[in-house]
């Protein structure tokens, strides 16, 4: 503790602090006067006030005031025994409150990488615990963050991005009216960005519920978007729209669209070569996403036998990208080709090979998707056939 004016040994008073780092700043009373924060937001006061203030002759109570003094000084907080935590401006940590915030996001995004990377290669049950991670992170960002800190770019992005994944969530339990709401939030947020891959992103998930709710001119409508949107992102970002935006024209028979859109996602796609994927590592579709967006489409504008033909080199792609999920979708497409071509044991075949690889996944969707084809085969009269019924 420093000696007052007298060369006394007095109490613990804020004005010794002050003093100290006044001294070190080189301020002189005069500019310390000048440069004094008041509560009214002006600044100065007499230098005489300021020698009272440093002699303990006056106390200062308000804690506005010392931070302000902090912020001028480059006072440690804990010297006025304060908090670094200021709960009227969560941002003034030290650095600006820069470092711990961006450090948290930093964590919350290799959370979010973590998460995309087990949807690949593990069960729903695994990728639900880590999704319950991010949204219970996001929770607490929402309720405590202040709205500045909820406008920064780099939390608008992964928020997007948390959205996606809870939306993966409700998709994986059936929940679709609920993943179509998540997907439409998740485009707000993109869109309050301007952010165009998360905007293509999020088009593309409500086109695919949109679909699937029946709205075919409202899902077209969102994937033409997505594609226009594409052109100002990345190639990597218009092979993926134009892949989903050929998925969306084949489930409404638009066979000549399809292909036309097909082929522009595979082309884009061949161009980019080993380095497709880079940049937008949370829109994974390399090419095996692509090719198996092909797949389906042929079954879709009633070309089976495309899909068969297609079979084994989507298989190689999707081994090549360890893109596992895939496996389970090539099964269902054979087994689906098959019906249409009226081949039941090989239907059958297919599909045994179907449900042996989707039943560790632990999906309701995935795995409805084997008993709607099913229903398929007894709905077309093959429920009497030997090994419909053995299966």
């Amino acid at each position: 503790m420093e000696r007052d004016d007298r060369g006394n040994m007095g109490s613990y008073h804020p004005g010794e602090v002050i003093r100290a780092y006044r001294k070190k700043r080189n301020l002189t009373r005069a500019k310390l006067a000048e440069l004094w924060p008041n509560a009214s937001g002006e600044r100065g006061v007499s230098v005489n006030y300021v020698q009272m203030v440093e002699t303990g002759q006056k106390n200062i109570t308000d804690q506005s005031t010392l931070r302000a003094l902090c912020e001028m000084l480059e006072i440690p907080h804990w010297e006025f025994g304060l908090s670094e935590y200021n709960p009227f401006d969560p941002r003034a940590l030290p650095g600006y409150g820069l470092r711990m915030f961006d450090t948290t996001l930093d964590v919350t995004e290799t959370l979010i990488k973590q998460t995309l990377a087990l949807r690949r290669i593990a069960s729903l049950p695994e990728v639900q615990r880590s999704a319950q991670s991010l949204q219970s992170v996001f929770e607490y960002f929402l309720t405590y963050l202040p709205p500045p800190s909820r406008l920064e770019p780099r939390f608008l992005s992964l928020h997007a991005q948390e959205q996606s994944i809870q939306g993966l969530m409700h998709f994986e339990n059936k929940r679709y009216d609920l993943a179509l709401a998540t997907f439409t939030s998740m485009y707000s947020t993109a869109k309050q960005l301007d952010d165009p891959v998360l905007m293509v992103h999020a088009l593309q998930k409500m086109g695919v519920e949109l679909k699937r709710a029946h709205r075919h001119q409202d899902a077209v409508n969102a994937l033409e978007e997505a594609r226009d949107l594409s052109f100002k992102a990345s190639k990597h970002v218009a092979a993926f729209a134009n892949a989903y935006l050929a998925h969306i024209y084949a489930g409404t028979g638009d066979a000549l669209r399809f292909e036309r859109a097909i082929h522009t996602a595979q082309s884009l796609a061949d161009a980019l070569k080993e380095s497709y994927g880079d940049g937008t590592d949370f829109v994974f579709h390399r090419m095996s996403g692509i090719l198996q967006l092909r797949s389906r489409g042929y079954l879709n504008v009633k070309e089976p036998r495309k899909t068969l033909a297609l079979h084994d080199e989507l298989k190689r792609q999707v081994e090549k990208d360890t893109n596992l999920w895939l496996d389970f979708r090539l099964h269902l497409y054979r087994a689906r080709a098959y019906l249409m071509l009226h081949e039941i044991e090989a239907c059958i075949g297919a599909t045994r090979e179907f449900f042996r690889d989707v039943v560790d996944w632990h999906s309701p969707h995935r795995i409805s998707r084997g008993y709607e084809l099913l229903q398929e085969l007894e709905a077309a009269g093959y429920g009497d056939v030997k090994a419909v019924q053995d299966f």
